[in-house]
């Protein structure tokens, strides 16, 4: 079984798209104070964020050392016009004039003409003078209002800060709104909360920033399949797709959810729909899992949605981004179904997680129109008994409100029970009777036993899956 989506936590999800940028103390430390640190190496608190910010293309090649150095004026105008271009997908135009005679860096230009950054006095900018807080506030600010985003920078009321009147009148603005929406941040010491508005921040400092608010306020660029299935269920930020394919099965699951997702329906109806397509229209690649010439595809969200042949791993991806595209978090689990390599779904319903496992509902070989909800929404303790997985890695399902059979009155927990809910479906005459067996004994003999008690029954049929039954009864 190919795995090659790795499931990222709900805690990290809401981590990586949160507004609110905490950097804690780490924006508030002196470069001079982070002299332990490999020059070569960010400090160990701004690793993580500095990789992704050069991975997104924020960081210039040559600002690639010294990271624990202060950054100068010229280097962050080369770093907020990487923002700016990663914010709008947009590239900064480059004037012709330059304003200064102190400087003909491309980017210093480029900036002072998007209005990021202005000169420090008549026809000069200071390239290689240290950036201070106050300096850094109207950058940033200006480079997420000149993207279009400064309506996103919200808020409590900005922080009393005890050096407020330190701050300069033309950083006021921007160092109350950043500092509100948590964006820079000051630090406690014995005089109250302190700005620090002529501190120095450092290169590290300054890509970290950049990182956080490029995830938390900009479009989110897809260039894979698992690009999309880790930001689906990202509110609130455009998707930018640079890959085709991606793009065909985003666009793809909205088009399905659209058409049967309808008005006014609950979240359990919402996941319902969306299983009963998948088991509908997906039939399990089941030849070409025996001679193990799966092909890509059968892998993917692609094969569900638009070839109708996939094994676990596409039913999954699809199942999940029609989910998220609905608002209902899911997660893609990965284990084992029988010792052998599966995937399925974790998917909260009101507020508690259940197991959903399109795949398994999914009758194989293929038959047409039959649906199955033995998986649908169980809670752990029921598919241990034939699934395996790492519970640490995934939030507990211990909920059965919204189990399929708990949910429509058809769990049986014991063999009076199940006598007596077959007994009351033969009363009303009904020719189908549905049920799922919870407890511990033979369900097959008690069905059985309580249609040879009964003296309207001229015959009968069942098929089941697990211990999930549908029983066609015929009556004299």
């Amino acid at each position: 079984m190919n795995l090659t989506h790795k499931k990222r936590s709900t805690k990290q999800m809401l981590m990586a798209a949160s507004a609110s940028l905490l950097l804690a103390n780490a924006l508030l430390i002196s470069p001079a104070a982070a002299s332990a640190a490999s020059r070569n190496v960010p400090s160990v608190w701004a690793k993580a964020d500095v990789d992704q910010a050069n991975a997104f293309g924020l960081i210039p090649y040559e600002l690639m050392s010294d990271y624990q150095k202060p950054i100068t004026r010229a280097e962050l105008s080369a770093v907020v016009v990487r923002l700016y271009e990663r914010l709008t997908g947009k590239q900064a135009p480059s004037p012709a004039e330059n304003p200064f005679t102190d400087t003909q860096d491309a980017n210093v230009r480029k900036a002072y003409a998007l209005e990021l950054v202005g000169g420090t006095g008549a026809g000069t900018f200071s390239p290689n003078s240290p950036v201070t807080r106050e300096q850094l506030a109207v950058m940033l600010y200006n480079t997420i209002n000149k993207a279009g985003f400064a309506d996103k920078l919200k808020g409590s009321a900005a922080p009393s800060f005890a050096d407020a009147a330190t701050i300069a009148v033309w950083a006021k603005e921007a160092s109350g709104k950043l500092a509100a929406a948590n964006v820079l941040q000051g630090s406690q010491a014995k005089e109250g909360l302190l700005f620090r508005p002529k501190a120095n921040a450092s290169r590290e400092q300054i890509f970290s920033l950049a990182y956080r608010i490029a995830s938390g306020y900009g479009p989110i660029y897809i260039n894979s399949e698992s690009d999309l299935l880790a930001s689906v269920g990202r509110k609130g930020q455009s998707l930018v797709f640079n890959d085709a394919r991606a793009k065909q099965i985003y666009q793809e699951a909205v088009r399905v959810n659209a058409a049967i997702i309808k008005p006014g329906m609950t979240d359990f109806e919402k996941e319902l729909a969306i299983h009963d397509y998948l088991v509908l229209h997906t039939a399990y690649d089941y030849d070409n899992y025996l001679k193990d010439t799966v092909p890509t595809d059968s892998y993917s969200a692609y094969g569900s949605l638009f070839r109708g042949t996939a094994v676990c791993q596409g039913y999954a991806y699809a199942a999940h981004i029609m989910l998220e595209l609905e608002g209902i978090d899911s997660q893609i689990v990965t284990g084992t179904a029988n010792g052998v390599g599966h995937a399925w779904n974790k998917v909260k319903i009101d507020g508690e997680y259940y197991n959903l496992d399109v795949t398994w509902d999914d009758p194989v070989p293929d038959k047409q129109g039959r649906l199955v909800y033995s998986y649908f929404n169980v809670p752990d303790a029921a598919l241990a008994k034939d699934h395996k997985w790492t519970a640490s890695e995934w939030p507990a399902a211990t909920a059965t409100a919204y189990d399929y059979f708990e949910y429509n009155g058809w769990a049986v927990h014991s063999a009076a029970e199940l006598k007596g809910h077959i007994g009351k479906a033969l009363a009303s005459r009904e020719t189908e009777i549905k049920f799922k067996a919870t407890y511990e004994g033979d369900e097959i003999a008690d069905m059985k036993a309580a249609l040879q008690a009964s003296n309207v029954v001229s015959g009968y049929s069942y098929a089941y899956s697990g211990r999930a039954f549908t029983l066609t009864v015929r009556y004299r």
